[in-house]
């Protein structure tokens, strides 16, 4: 390799070096080409031998070395920037650069301080004088690039190093301010092409008419963009129709330029990109039809650009200039932008600008085009169910059920009274338990009873031997008084035996106990014909509901019928048929109600008096919207009073 590198810009340009950083401070070419010339700066600045770029990431584009090159696997991590000097186009790179990347890449993170590393002599290129340090300096600018600048030093002095280390260093930051200014310029541009677009987008602002803000668009698109023919074309059914042509007042459809034109907008329609001509060989986009255009009407170079409404093309715009004087990107990037911005204005007067019956059939057209069209099916499938949901809450019949708690009761309940006056000693029974025909429901204590009856029996035996004995005297009167004694007494032995009979209470009939809660009162004094016990037949049973009072209007009459559930079994559903409406409301929980009176047609053996549940009066059929709602409305109604 030659020790001798080539002369660059800076060696070339002979002045100081602060003329070498005033003019990298104005610099204004391309990324690539202002790295080497900072790198050559940079190696005049801190007499290095050679110097690289190696990009760790960021956004500034640059040309690497050729891929053919080899070098170590660790560079697979990096990339190079810049060389200097520049490395031939054959042969292996130098060893003190593939250290470097070596260096770098092992690192992780990156020092953010500058390394002096000191090399070995195996690592120096042949030819060249013996090199002792590589100096990396770390490179990270605002916008986003991130790297390490690599330095060769030929000297062995640690105080020459650190001087010339320093200068490099202070030569880093004019990387920054090169993205700096490369990001003023693009702002700067950016505010020229919005400038601009928004003077297109007045000039049709100072119209009224389609036609008249059209052709004002496509004269202030001419000039501003140094056009020979500007043209407007909107979509018509499956067609693009030209519109509007620059200094152009009356258009022909008889004129082949017409038809080369809209055979141009439609071919950037078809596409939905930009179409140009002339382009580079790579290029993949179908331009024959602009070719023609050009040929056939020029030369001229062509750009045809589509209007956009919601990401649908519905228009095209064409410009044509000398074919030596094509747009460039910058330009090009303008005028998308003027024409994203005039698009929505262009359409509005397009659409009001035609008579009523014109707008009217329009707008049935695209009703008709999104409701039968291949787009938007969710939202498709979204309304025709809602409509169906409608239509069903209208016109499909549905049933007005008065809901309302029931009570399972008996038909006929027979009391059991007290058969004389006494006191409870035991009871057997309570409210809902089942009894068989006899089985003893409770039992009066009866010492008293048996006291009184030995007592009347030992008196008894003393008529009896009275009678015998008056017998056997002859005194007829005193046998009669001492018999009509004895019957007295065994009269009321005969009272006394009874109720100590009937001291066991026991149930006349097989059913369910629903009334006698006497647990509670035992030892306590019963009269004669208090009610104990009232038992229920389970063989006959009826419900009794309690309808609110602002459902009673929705019970037909007597002879509707239902169905209820019991708590205990809400899965069968037992039918009923109303026998009786009670007239007059009572108060029951705090709620005015009305007890209706019902006959189960449907009986389960589990059906037993005192049951609860839920019952269901059939009133009359309704759609079914109002059944769902009817409830709301009427609270509404009774809140408003309407």
């Amino acid at each position: 390799m030659s020790l001798n590198p080539p002369m660059t810009a800076a060696q070339r340009w002979g002045g100081s070096a602060s003329g070498l950083v005033e003019r990298l401070v104005r610099f204004s070419g391309p990324p690539e080409q202002f790295l080497t010339e900072l790198l050559a700066t940079q190696c005049r600045l801190g007499q290095a031998t050679a110097g690289a770029v190696v990009r760790l990431g960021g956004e500034i584009a640059a040309t690497p070395v050729p891929s053919d090159r080899p070098m170590p696997p660790s560079a697979k991590t990096s990339e190079i920037m810049a060389v200097y000097p520049p490395l031939p186009a054959t042969g292996s790179p130098p060893s003190w650069l593939a250290h470097a990347i070596e260096l770098v890449t092992q690192q992780s993170p990156l020092a953010p301080e500058t390394q002096v590393h000191q090399l070995q002599a195996a690592l120096s290129d042949p030819g060249r004088p013996m090199v002792h340090h590589l100096v990396l300096v770390p490179i990270k600018t605002p916008g986003g690039f991130s790297g390490v600048s690599a330095f060769l030093l030929d000297t062995d002095d640690p105080q020459i190093v650190q001087a010339r280390c320093q200068r490099i260093e202070l030569s880093i930051s004019l990387l920054s301010l090169y993205e700096m200014r490369q990001v003023l310029e693009q702002r700067d541009a950016d505010l020229r092409g919005l400038s601009t677009a928004t003077r297109v987008l007045s000039a049709s602002n100072d119209h009224r008419r389609f036609r008249a803000a059209a052709i004002a668009l496509c004269n202030e698109i001419a000039s501003r963009w140094r056009a020979d023919r500007v043209s407007i074309g909107l979509l018509s059914g499956r067609y693009v129709k030209l519109r509007a042509m620059s200094q152009t007042e009356h258009i022909s459809r008889k004129m082949a330029l017409v038809g080369a034109i809209e055979s141009a907008m439609e071919e950037s329609l078809d596409q939905d990109i930009e179409v140009l001509h002339p382009v580079l060989p790579e290029a993949t986009m179908v331009n024959r039809a602009a070719q023609e255009l050009s040929s056939k009407h020029g030369p001229s170079a062509v750009c045809s650009l589509p209007m956009r409404r919601g990401g649908e093309v519905i228009g095209v715009v064409t410009l044509e200039r000398p074919i030596d004087q094509p747009l460039t990107v910058e330009e090009a990037s303008f005028l998308r932008m003027a024409v994203d911005l005039f698009t929505p204005r262009v359409l509005e007067l397009s659409e009001t600008d035609r008579w009523f019956g014109a707008r009217l059939a329009d707008s049935a057209r695209r009703s008709l085009a999104t409701v039968l069209g291949p787009k938007h099916t969710w939202a498709k499938v979204t309304a025709i169910a809602l409509l169906a949901g409608v239509l069903a809450l209208i016109f499909v019949p549905g049933t007005i059920r008065v809901e309302a708690p029931f009570t399972f009761q008996a038909v006929t309940q027979r009391s059991i009274p007290a058969p004389f006056e006494g006191y409870l000693e035991t009871v057997e029974a309570e409210p809902n338990d089942v009894v068989a025909e006899g089985e003893a429901l409770a039992t009066l204590n009866t010492a008293e009873l048996r006291a009184e009856l030995s007592r009347l029996e030992a008196e008894q035996l003393g008529y009896e031997k009275e009678a015998k004995m008056a017998a056997r005297e002859g005194s007829q009167v005193e046998r009669q008084i001492a018999e009509a004694r004895v019957a007295n007494v065994e009269a009321q032995l005969e009272w006394l035996r009874w109720q100590i009979d009937h001291a066991v209470i026991r149930s006349p009939i097989a059913g369910t106990v629903v009334v006698g809660d006497l647990k509670q009162q035992l030892g306590s004094p019963v009269s004669k014909g208090d009610v104990l016990f009232e038992v229920a037949p389970l063989s006959a049973l009826r419900a009794e509901l309690w309808v609110p009072d602002g459902k009673i209007g929705d019970v037909p009459s007597e002879g509707a019928v239902g169905e209820l559930a019991a708590a205990a079994h809400p899965g069968v559903k037992l039918r009923f048929e109303v026998e009786r409406i009670n007239p007059i409301a009572e108060v029951i929980d705090g709620s005015n109600v009305f007890r209706v009176r019902v006959k189960l047609l449907d009986t389960q053996p589990w059906a037993k008096p005192g049951i609860e549940g839920v019952a269901k009066i059939d009133s009359r059929q309704a759609p079914i919207g109002w059944v769902w709602t009817r409830d709301a409305i009427n609270w509404v109604r009774l809140k408003l009073w309407i």
